[in-house]
């Protein structure tokens, strides 16, 4: 296989749902966004389509939430954006007013945009609440099965794949490296490719490591690796992880890949993480809250990623929770409570 139909296919892959399709849109682009009779779910744009996981949102409350139909998410340009016209419910445009009823938005984004602001120190935040936490991103560092790189400090020099310009691969694997050891970051000899030409590259032996920051994804992984014929393997950075807080924020935190997430892996590999956050207005009515929350944790198949779970919103000591929760999202948890113990 060239490298052209490599391409092909991991494009196919994506296309054949590894990778929720959806077509970016414009703030005001099309009239119709103005009266679907439905939710707009907003979300930040990032060159590796992490937001594309807003799609299936959208897809599973137009089919199984009654009252908002004709959902669609709309990609702006920033999380700051983002959370911005989520907080005021829409925008004018020259097609009209704009509506905005959800966003989604990971923790590190949305730490930055609240950074300096009395939001995250006041009990309302500003109006916006937590519905629910969905399948979180983890800084995956990845080499060839047998390269003599054990460590991240050992990419001391190396040519790594730190992902697209401007991606939040590189934005994170960047401020990692600084925080450990900056040395690290200044010596390494950067290239700036997907994740499917990074795969190409490791695998000719043209890059000596690679970064992508993405939810755990087997299969992805698998087809890549498979289609190239190598054995892959992640490094462990549970020291940088501290650092990393220490100098960028909570909203980074120690995460665990565990051995059988991958069947490839040897252990557990230790990692930073990113949560990702499904919010709305603390005015979004309370049942029609607990309808998506239902409708998203009964539908866990729909994302992307080894680990389809949603998390539950009983936040652990490095959860990083900027909002408050929803009450139609607490109405829901207290109902499965309720289920739960009339089953037993």
């Amino acid at each position: 296989m060239n490298r052209r139909e490599f391409l092909a296919t991991a494009s196919g892959v994506a296309a054949a749902g590894l990778f929720p399709r959806v077509s970016l849109a414009h703030l005001g682009a099309h009239e119709g966004r103005f009266g679907t009779g439905g939710l707009t779910l907003i979300s930040g744009y990032c060159a590796e389509g992490h937001h594309l996981v807003g799609q299936a949102v959208v897809e599973l409350i137009s089919q199984h939430v009654s009252t908002a139909k004709r959902s669609q998410l709309t990609v702006i340009a920033s999380s700051a954006d983002t959370l911005r016209l989520l907080r005021a419910g829409y925008t004018d445009t020259p097609y009209g007013r704009f509506t905005v009823d959800l966003a989604l938005v990971e923790g590190d984004e949305a730490y930055a945009a609240l950074k300096g602001t009395n939001a995250l120190g006041s009990q309302d935040a500003a109006g916006l609440r937590l519905l629910t936490l969905l399948p979180a991103q983890y800084l995956h560092i990845v080499t060839l099965r047998g390269s003599p790189i054990r460590s991240i400090g050992e990419l001391k020099g190396k040519v790594v794949s730190v992902g697209p310009a401007r991606s939040r691969s590189e934005k994170l694997t960047l401020r990692l490296l600084e925080a450990l050891d900056p040395s690290v970051g200044a010596s390494l000899q950067r290239a700036a490719l997907g994740l499917s030409e990074s795969m190409w590259a490791l695998a000719e032996k043209k890059i000596d490591a690679l970064a992508w920051h993405g939810p755990v994804s087997p299969a992805l992984f698998e087809h890549l690796a498979g289609l190239l014929k190598i054995r892959i393997a992640l490094l462990s950075y549970e020291e940088g992880v501290p650092k990393l807080r220490e100098k960028y924020g909570t909203a980074y935190y120690p995460a665990l890949i565990r051995q059988d997430a991958y069947p490839w892996l040897e252990k557990d590999i230790r990692v930073v993480g990113t949560q990702n956050l499904l919010i709305g207005r603390l005015d979004l009515p309370v049942q029609l809250a607990h309808d998506i929350v239902k409708t998203l944790d009964s539908h866990p198949d729909a994302f992307t990623g080894g680990d389809r779970r949603l998390s539950d919103i009983s936040a652990g000591p490095d959860t990083y929770m900027p909002f408050p929760v929803h009450p139609g999202a607490l109405k829901f948890r207290a109902d499965q409570a309720g289920t739960v113990t009339e089953g037993r």
